[in-house]
């Protein structure tokens, strides 16, 4: 499903454009932006690849997908409402902040705060999770400072560059709820 655009102070957060397949290209094999992903490295992808992951986004009835982008037009970042479960009213977020340069200035906790708004304000959900890779403490920061609290800690849960990492479970519960 197409997301909508959403405004902050700061930032638009609008649905994926072609022109950031380009972006994504860079950042899918920079070390120090994939440093914290689930996933291993990631191998670069041909520009084709990229066109199609933006489709298969568009697709996903389940989730959300954003770029964030300055207000002067510089995309700096992904991030995404997924798993969402209409029945039980939750979802999952996350984010990368792509382009380094905005590291540290406050960017990932005003973007994730407006999608935690639009979850329950406008999708009506009543809990949004996240997770952290126990060294990831920029994310962590982000989190607890938009109010989730941290819920689990799955121990040896990924392996990065050969070691086992825990990774904590974090979670924000929908203030207008009753249950």
């Amino acid at each position: 499903m197409k997301s909508p655009i959403l405004e902050t102070e700061h930032y638009l957060i609008r649905p994926f454009k072609e022109s950031d397949a380009e972006l994504w290209q860079k950042w899918d094999v920079d070390e120090a932006v994939q440093e914290h992903m689930p996933e291993p490295m990631n191998e670069s992808q041909d520009i084709a690849g990229q066109y199609a992951y933006i489709k298969e986004c568009e697709a996903d009835e389940e989730g959300r997908y954003w770029s964030i982008e300055t207000k002067t037009g510089e995309t700096i970042g992904t991030v995404a409402l997924t798993d969402i479960n209409e029945y039980h009213k939750i979802a999952e977020i996350g984010i990368v902040i792509g382009d380094k340069t905005w590291w540290g200035k406050g960017a990932a906790t005003e973007v994730v705060r407006a999608i935690v708004d639009y979850a329950f304000d406008t999708l009506g959900l009543m809990r949004v999770s996240a997770e952290a890779e126990a060294g990831n403490i920029g994310i962590a920061k982000v989190l607890e400072g938009v109010g989730f609290t941290q819920d689990g800690l799955f121990v040896s849960a990924r392996v990065k560059k050969g070691v086992r990492i825990n990774v904590k479970h974090y979670g924000i519960m929908n203030r207008q709820s009753t249950s």
